[in-house]
């Protein structure tokens, strides 16, 4: 076991340099239901290719004990009834997902005032993975009260043909297996949340 770890980072810069293309996706879509009149919530903003970011969303959300709305961004309609936002994108080719970055090039005044927390799903190891947190905040232009990395899945029977051709590709000339893995972490999902939720009440 003492010796998989290497050998599992290495694993994991390689996925992250190649297209990182397999984590995210919006298999759970969630409808943009705006709190009830008169009240204030907080709405999770996701965008995600494959899935882990969708169900990263989830798990936060539930860490918050359910008090916040899941949202994917290409669903995401008016937010203005919320008070605070939170974002969080899968990262493929070293860049935000595509509906993320129209979501912000749309709504990024109001994410700007709102933002509290952020949070990015990529195949790097978490702690190598500062600079695509910082890429994230900029493209908000706003700096969150809070930010964290998790990884991700890939399941190759989700993949669409130009994916799978492509890391299929990779994974050969890179003299890896090319495998499903799932490096999602539900208990460290919930945790962020309530350290959100935590940070929320302090504010008040």
């Amino acid at each position: 076991m003492g010796n998989s770890l290497p050998i599992w980072r290495d694993r994991m810069k390689i996925i992250s340099i190649a297209l990182l293309v397999v984590l995210g996706c919006g298999l759970a879509v969630f409808a943009a239901a705006a709190p009830a009149q008169g009240q204030k919530g907080v709405v999770i903003v996701y965008a995600s290719r494959y899935g882990s970011t969708a169900k990263t969303a989830e798990w936060i959300a539930e860490g918050m004990a359910g008090k916040a709305t899941v949202v994917s961004a290409g669903e995401a309609g008016d937010l203005g009834g919320y008070e605070k936002i939170i974002l969080g994108s899968g990262i493929y080719n070293d860049k935000l997902h595509v509906d993320m970055a129209a979501f912000l090039e749309k709504q990024g005044a109001e994410v700007q005032d709102k933002l509290i927390a952020l949070f990015v799903v990529c195949g790097a190891p978490p702690d190598q993975a500062g600079p695509y947190l910082e890429m994230f905040a900029e493209k908000c232009q706003a700096k969150p009260l809070l930010a964290r990395v998790f990884n991700g899945w890939m399941k190759k029977e989700l993949l669409s043909a130009e994916d799978y051709k492509g890391l299929e590709a990779y994974y050969k000339g890179a003299g890896y297996p090319f495998e499903d893995y799932d490096q999602t972490d539900k208990a460290k999902c919930l945790e962020f949340g309530k350290e959100i939720l935590a940070r929320l009440g302090e504010m008040k």
